[in-house]
């Protein structure tokens, strides 16, 4: 399966609701992070929700008693071709009441302002689309519900040699996911790797080409998705977990 890096404008807005910018343009709050979404080759929409849990970036004031940043993201993209990369507007999308926004290139995300649209572990996601663009408008209740929250290992380094094999963990494998993914970034090279497993291990030879930098990011991300043919649209339903950090990468 492909993996697609669904727009994360939204964890850094509330990331630059903490911290203000220094002008240094390798400052990832002034960088589009992304969270890695399954993206499947017969795919004419894919909707995601998605419950995100990021640390902040090395240097940003800390807020007493609030370590993380945990948010709620939704993001929905409908192609002109199954599995293509032009994307068409289909009219209103809304999670769980919550109307998105149709931002640049017709990708739909939540607003900035909605940080919690009611994604909860353990409980399923309301979808409605108007429709439009050869695609008919439909709701849908997922059948599966949003996984147990992914969180790294306690251990996990914040400091990471891409000298050498690198292996990341977790404390355990979620409730009701179906796979998990796996990245490391330097802000320009992302290596993803897919694996239901409570560690993983990337190579030399996969970070061939990543360069050090103090502005890296690690990601895992656990979901499930299922699909649904609409109107003869293929649409994928994604509910997925994600933990990221900021980390130099040496």
């Amino acid at each position: 399966m492909k993996f697609k890096a669904l727009s994360f404008i939204i964890l850094v807005a509330g990331l630059s609701f903490f911290s203000s910018c220094d002008g240094d343009s390798e400052n990832p709050l002034e960088q589009q992070q992304s969270n890695p979404v399954p993206q499947p080759g017969d795919a004419d929409g894919v909707m995601a929700a998605i419950k995100a849990k990021s640390n902040t970036p090395s240097g940003t004031p800390s807020v007493p008693g609030m370590p993380d940043i945990l948010l709620d993201v939704a993001s929905a993209n409908f192609y002109s071709t199954s599995g293509g990369s032009s994307l068409v507007n289909v009219g209103e999308v809304m999670l769980n009441d919550f109307k998105l926004q149709n931002i640049s290139g017709n990708t739909y995300i939540n607003n900035f302002t909605d940080i919690t649209l009611g994604i909860n572990s353990g409980q399923a996601n309301g979808w409605k689309v108007a429709g439009a663009n050869g695609f008919d408008g439909f709701t849908h209740t997922t059948a599966k519900v949003m996984p147990g929250v992914v969180k790294f290992a306690s251990n996990q380094s914040e400091t990471i040699s891409i000298s050498s094999s690198v292996t990341l963990s977790i404390q355990s494998v979620p409730s009701g996911v179906d796979n998990i993914l796996w990245v490391i970034s330097d802000g320009s090279k992302v290596v993803t790797k897919e694996s239901r497993a409570t560690s993983i291990t990337f190579s030399t030879s996969e970070l061939s080409g990543m360069k050090t930098t103090g502005q890296g990011i690690i990601q895992v991300a656990a979901y499930n998705s299922e699909s649904r043919t609409i109107g003869g649209k293929k649409i994928y339903f994604i509910n997925e977990t994600v933990d990221s950090k900021f980390v130099t990468l040496n």
